[in-house]
């Protein structure tokens, strides 16, 4: 399994193998090589932010900042292959390198970092249900639970055709889900659903 090391000489993340990674046990190994005392000497590597209470039992996901400021990079392996980074990750000098290239020869990594910029976690209610989650109103007069059965329809239900008429059954073929009238080039003009 892949791990990582502290270099805070040289100010460098090592990755000892391709293979995946999150970005949360990077930070966290770093935090406990600070908190040992080997780590406590050197500039930070690395501040977050995020957990914050924004209401309602949401709460801002975590980010993770490379202080790039301070000169800190991730050392890529020394070993062909990927490295797939999975957490929110941005380098603290806006378009800064984070990585830092193997020294061998002929090794090439390729380097995926999956990071999404509006990321949220929900902390659930006890009160809260899934029946609530799915009668929740996504559009007027159609709950979660409705729009669900009709993109269920949409894709994998039967299709008829008579005349101008498209009908689209359940994915059961116990009930017709989606009625469409069309004009001459095939547009629908008018739409019967049935949730």
């Amino acid at each position: 399994m892949p791990s990582v090391s502290f270099d805070g000489v040289n100010k460098k993340i090592v990755l000892s193998d391709v293979g995946d990674y999150t970005v949360q046990d990077i930070y966290s190994d770093w935090k406990r090589w600070v908190q040992s005392g080997t780590g406590a000497p050197y500039e930070a590597a690395f501040d977050t932010t995020g957990g914050d209470d924004i209401g309602g039992g949401t709460f801002i996901g975590a980010y993770f900042f490379l202080r790039t400021d301070n000169g800190w990079t991730i050392k890529l392996p020394e070993a062909s292959g990927a490295v797939k980074m999975t957490g929110n990750l941005f380098p603290r000098v806006a378009n800064a390198t984070m990585f830092t290239n193997p020294t061998g020869s002929g090794i090439t990594v390729r380097v995926l970092v999956s990071t999404s910029a509006q990321a949220l976690t929900v902390e659930a209610s006890s009160n809260l249900t899934a029946a609530d989650v799915w009668a929740e109103a996504i559009e007027t007069d159609f709950s979660a639970r409705d729009l669900f059965r009709l993109q269920a329809a949409a894709l994998a239900g039967k299709i008829s055709v008579s005349g101008s008429t498209v009908t689209i059954r359940d994915v059961n073929d116990t009930a017709d889900r989606i009625v469409a009238n069309t004009d001459s080039k095939g547009q629908r003009i008018a739409v019967t659903l049935s949730t």
